[in-house]
């Protein structure tokens, strides 16, 4: 390596690190004898503290850590709002979490940690009340940064009066909301039209199966259509219509064209390891396709679809 990039690769590094150090604790939220939430240097990064009456009560270890939006409430559930703070691991396209906090009759409470992915969060939306968030374990699905395509299958939460959960009843969905705008990117890009219209849509499995048949497999230019075909099947799978993601994927596929073997392993193995693969399968009938798989995370299925070249 040419002493140059070492010099860079040494400051870059060793910066964070100073920076973090040079961090005072920081006083985020205080809200007297209802708790208080603070920032302090440990290690490399920070840690987010909720403490009340000298007890710690949650703790998360990032590199840096932010009141979310300068502490606007966040609709959570009708008449029910929380405060955010946002953790990032540090990097160029990862990763950011949402941490929710709700004032209830007992104090400040932690109510949800919510895994943003590379979704900056002065762009995402949240939507709701409630909260339907994507799942950034399909983040960077055919390259391992920049330029990836997300698949974004999404996750509707419910506030159950201590916390936020995912709500497997609302994730079940017909087969049309799936190959509609139900896991539209949660993304809001100024000067570009709303998510849902970034997105094509289709009326039933039909016509998504020959559309995509329609399209140039061997192509290598824009996005490849076993990147919307998987996109298609994740969406399915977290709807609870697994099966129909199965059958959609192999109908879609031509024979002969590779790719098919890798999307389904990744598409198992990323369920797999999403912090919402038990809602995945409990949305799904038992055992369905793509939901039984073990979380390994440095396993080569997670990045199964990358030797393919899409791109």
């Amino acid at each position: 390596m040419p002493r140059i990039l070492i010099v860079i690769f040494l400051f870059l590094w060793v910066f964070p690190a100073h920076e973090a150090a040079a961090q005072p604790r920081r006083t985020l939220l205080d809200d007297g004898a209802a708790g208080r939430i603070t920032a302090a240097p440990q290690g490399r990064g920070e840690v987010l503290r909720l403490t009340r009456a000298g007890r710690t009560l949650f703790e998360a270890r990032d590199q840096r850590f932010a009141p979310f939006r300068d502490g606007t409430p966040i609709p959570i559930a009708d008449g029910v709002s929380a405060i955010g703070f946002t953790g990032w691991t540090g990097g160029a396209y990862c990763c950011f979490t949402l941490h929710l906090f709700h004032r209830g009759p007992q104090g400040l409470a932690h109510v949800a940690s919510l895994p943003l992915g590379k979704r900056e969060p002065d762009i995402i939306q949240l939507g709701g009340p409630p909260i339907r968030l994507a799942d950034a374990a399909f983040d960077f699905w055919e390259v391992p940064a920049s330029l990836a395509t997300d698949l974004h299958p999404t996750i509707p939460f419910r506030w159950t009066g201590r916390a936020l959960e995912p709500d497997i009843a609302a994730m079940r969905r017909p087969v049309a909301a799936a190959l509609g705008t139900a896991c539209a990117d949660m993304t809001a890009i100024e000067d570009r039209p709303p998510a849902d219209q970034r997105i094509t849509t289709y009326p039933d499995a039909a016509t998504a199966i020959a559309a995509l048949r329609a399209q140039d497999w061997a192509a290598r230019r824009g996005t490849h259509p076993g990147v919307e075909a998987a996109r298609l099947a994740a969406c399915l799978v977290y709807a609870g219509q697994a099966p129909e993601a199965q059958r959609l994927l192999r109908a879609a596929w031509p024979e002969g064209t590779p790719g098919l073997a890798e999307t389904e392993r990744q598409l198992a193995a990323r369920i797999a390891c999403s912090p919402f693969a038990a809602a995945v399968r409990a949305a799904n009938p038992p055992r369905a396709p793509y939901t039984t798989a073990a979380c390994r995370r440095d396993g080569p299925d997670q990045t199964a679809v990358f030797g393919l070249n899409w791109r």
